[in-house]
This record gives C-alpha cells, sequence and structure tokens, in this order.
C-alpha cells in the first residue's frame, strides 16, 4: 500500500514537518477536510507527546512516523524508543468537567488523540513505544 516512513529528531520545529508530510499524504485521500484537519491534530499531538513526555523535551533524538494508505483506512504510527506510555492511559483519556474550563491547554493530547481517529493502540515492540492511530476514508484520489 502506498505511503511514507521517515524519522525527525527530537525537537520543536520537527512537529510541522510531521504535519507537513502527514498533510500531503492527505491531499491524496478522500477525507471531509474537518477530518483531514483532525488527523493532521491528531498527529501533532502524537509526535509532541513523543518529544515532551517520552524523551522529556530533550533533543539528539528520533521520533519515527509511519502513513500507510490501505483500502479504505489510514494508519499512522509514531514511535520513539523513551518512556513508556501505559496502554490504559489511551483508553482512560478524557477531559474532566473542569478542564473544559481551563486556561492552561496542557494535558489533552490523547483526549484530542481518541476523538479525531477511530482507532488508537499503544505497544511496546521491541524496545520502542508505537502509537498507531487508524482512521477510515472514502478511497484515494
Amino acid at each position: 500500500m502506498p505511503g511514507i516512513s521517515f524519522t525527525i529528531p527530537s525537537h520543536a520545529e520537527a512537529v510541522r514537518w510531521a504535519c507537513l508530510a502527514v498533510r500531503g499524504v492527505l491531499e491524496g485521500v478522500r477525507l471531509a477536510d474537518g477530518d483531514k484537519y483532525s488527523v493532521e491534530l491528531a498527529v501533532s499531538e502524537a509526535v509532541t507527546n513523543s518529544l515532551l513526555h517520552a524523551y522529556g523535551g530533550r533533543p539528539g533524538h528520533a521520533i519515527g512516523l509511519d502513513v500507510i494508505v490501505e483500502a479504505g483506512q489510514l494508519v499512522i504510527a509514531v514511535s520513539d524508543t523513551g518512556a513508556a506510555l501505559d496502554p490504559a492511559r489511551i483508553e482512560t483519556a478524557a477531559l474532566p468537567a473542569e478542564d473544559l474550563l481551563r486556561e492552561n491547554t496542557g494535558g489533552r493530547g490523547l483526549f484530542l488523540i481518541r476523538q479525531a481517529m477511530d482507532l488508537v493502540t499503544v505497544e511496546r515492540i521491541d524496545g520502542r513505544n508505537v502509537l498507531t492511530m487508524t482512521k477510515g476514508h472514502g478511497g484515494v484520489k
């Protein structure tokens, strides 16, 4: 299946690079503009989480990005070798009512990823954290 795979550095600017690459892939997929924006937001949040949480904001590490267009679905995997994410956090990611009113915009990444994507899983494979996000689409252009 068509797709791209690349590695970006654990640097804040690299989040934008990841989003631009995904935006390019999304141009060839039949998906509503709002859904495309949501997928790009999910990628931004996932890469930011790798940078901030897995690597503690430290540069000099690698974040992998795999984007695969399959029949009827888009599969995006973000991977790193940093601190592991507890898989239970994916299932319990939610916004408490008081979070809806707070000004600090941090701490909502997993919730936003789950809202944007159809399926989100996390696993530890050969020393790598792999966050896999899946979104259905209407085919390729």
